[in-house]
């Protein structure tokens, strides 16, 4: 059984998004078995290199939820802010002795997502089915872009079972296999890729599934560089 669990939110100036991610996260989180331990799930938003007001909002948020915690950086690097809320949680579990990361879960998802409430359900009952990584889809939100261009963008993406894409915004590994990849790849780019062929190649078990599908923004004007929403751009 897992016994903690992480989740991980990057943000880079999101003050119009996070708020809308973290409600999604909350209730994903109230979702969780009665008996799963509330306080070994940590919330981790990190604010890296923002200018606008994505830390305060996040701080007024984790006010009224104690299982959030705000981490700030400078890196305006997403595979580096994943990465250092990775070795953030670790820091904290280490303190409770008893912590096997065998039996520890990190699941990654982006500031201008929503994930849906079974979110975390699903991604644990595949961590205890044996999967050391999971590999879930994303689709573009309905309310951020246009029908034609979101009809464009599912053309090239096949959501379903064993799907070939990896997409950042819902990633799950566990604790274990993390440690022995050394972390997140600190890549400003294609750092969730990294991740996935790492794992692979360490022998871990890679599901990828439809399952728990998330939304993500189908803004044309994102965070990285030729990431999701250089893709939506150049299907203009």
């Amino acid at each position: 059984m897992i016994t903690h669990l992480g989740i991980v939110i990057p943000a880079h100036n999101e003050q119009d998004e996070i708020l809308g991610c973290l409600d999604s996260v909350a209730q994903a989180g109230a979702q969780l078995p009665d008996g799963f331990a509330q306080s070994s799930t940590r919330i981790l938003v990190v604010a890296d290199a923002c200018t606008d007001e994505t830390v305060s909002r996040v701080a007024d948020f984790a006010e009224q939820h104690s299982q959030v915690t705000l981490l700030e950086t400078t890196f305006k690097n997403v595979g580096s802010a994943r990465n250092f809320a990775w070795n953030h949680f670790k820091q904290t579990a280490e303190a409770d002795r008893d912590v096997n990361f065998d039996l520890t879960w990190i699941a990654f998802t982006d500031a201008d997502s929503r994930v849906p409430t079974h979110w975390l359900t699903t991604h644990l009952a595949m961590a205890e089915a044996g999967s050391d990584c999971l590999v879930g889809t994303v689709s573009p939100r309905p309310d951020t872009g246009s029908a034609a261009l979101i009809a464009k963008w599912h053309s090239h993406h096949t959501l379903l079972e064993d799907h070939p894409h990896v997409f950042g915004a819902n990633l799950g590994i566990r604790g274990s296999y993390l440690n022995i990849i050394g972390g997140m790849p600190q890549l400003p780019l294609g750092e969730d890729a990294a991740t996935v062929a790492a794992v692979l190649a360490a022998g871990g078990n890679v599901r990828r599934t439809d399952t728990c599908r998330v939304l993500t923004s189908a803004r044309l004007e994102g965070r990285a560089e030729g990431g999701f929403s250089s893709f939506m751009q150049s299907l203009l």
